[in-house]
């Protein structure tokens, strides 16, 4: 029973780990139940319709996983799991990550008082939090009292299929979608026009009082940096071209990765990245704002650095399956 097994991995996304293989096989053993139930009253097997709607009267499989879990007051057991995965979403994912990695970072380095301004971002950072908590519990206590249609009238039969091998396996040589690869195309334009702009024809930057400029190492690196981005056009094209071959996709990440290996190589080992001045702020201060505010980018640099390599050890396995396949 195909549909059955979808639905429950349906309801399954929206339960915690701790407690979904148990949910789950007791809605399992529940659904059998009634539908053994149903094909015995009527003497022959239930067909699809049939079993599509008995999942749509035990209802949508967001609103079922609710239903296990702990009673909440404002935001009600059918949304509870949706509000929970949005949360981590916004404030986890985005909001944190903006204000700890680029907010907080920029405002202690041009501050005149680096302590008060640390102070300040953390405040401001648990004033984000709040926030972003506030706005996303308020849209959900709405739609709570005023339900989405789409969570009755939905269909089982269109619910997604359970893929043959699990998606962790990082060695599937599966074709990209069309979409992916159309995507990949329009950002490998964004980027290098992102790159030309800001390092070729605008290598400085007014931020309030600060003045920021980019050290000339980054004007070394551009034209590498500029075919890497671009490499998402030709990446996206052999995706589209030759859906099927796999190999000559991952072969051509694995260069990608390399050169870009390479360039953040010259970046983590070259001297001062940026400078930038700030009017009104002691000769002291502006030395400990710039020697932080460069810890900060090499530390970006790192991360990406990681990225990379692990996208590099993806693409390296996908590559000897889909040659061990051809």
């Amino acid at each position: 029973m195909e549909l059955i097994d979808r639905y429950l991995n349906a309801v399954r996304f929206w339960l915690p780990r701790a407690q979904e293989d148990d949910i789950i096989a007791e809605l399992g053993e529940d659904l059998h139940s009634q539908i053994e139930e149903r094909e015995t009253a009527l003497g022959r097997a239930l067909n699809e319709d049939e079993l599509a709607e008995i999942l749509k009267q035990r209802g949508h499989p967001m609103s079922v996983a609710g239903r296990y879990l702990p009673q909440r007051y404002l935001i009600g057991p059918a949304l509870y799991p949706a509000y929970m995965v949005v949360l981590r979403l916004v404030i986890l994912w985005i909001l944190l990550p903006i204000l700890i990695l680029i907010a907080a970072p920029i405002a202690i380095a041009t501050a005149a008082d680096p302590t008060l301004a640390s102070i300040k971002a953390l405040w401001d950072t648990a004033m984000g939090c709040v926030f972003a908590l506030g706005v996303i519990t308020l849209v959900f206590a709405i739609i709570e009292r005023h339900p989405i249609r789409e969570l009755e009238n939905w269909d089982p039969r269109k619910l997604p299929k359970i893929p043959a091998r699990p998606l962790k396996s990082l060695s599937d040589p599966k074709p990209v979608e069309r979409a992916q690869a159309i995507v990949e195309m329009a950002c490998s334009v964004v980027f290098a026009a992102f790159f030309l702009h800001f390092i070729w024809f605008r290598n400085s930057f007014e931020l309030g009082d600060a003045h920021i400029v980019l050290a000339p190492i980054w004007r070394t690196v551009l034209w590498p940096m500029l075919l890497i981005g671009l490499s998402g056009l030709p990446v996206g094209w052999i995706s589209l071209a030759f859906r099927a071959n796999t190999r000559l996709r991952s072969g051509m990440r694995i260069a990608v990765d390399v050169v870009t290996l390479g360039v953040v190589g010259v970046l983590g080992t070259a001297g001062t990245l940026i400078t930038f001045t700030v009017r009104h702020l002691p000769a002291d201060q502006m030395a400990e704002a710039t020697k932080w505010t460069d810890v900060g980018v090499r530390i970006a640099v790192a991360a990406i650095a990681l990225g990379v390599l692990v996208d590099l050890v993806q693409e390296g396995v996908r590559y000897v399956r889909a040659r061990r396949s051809a």
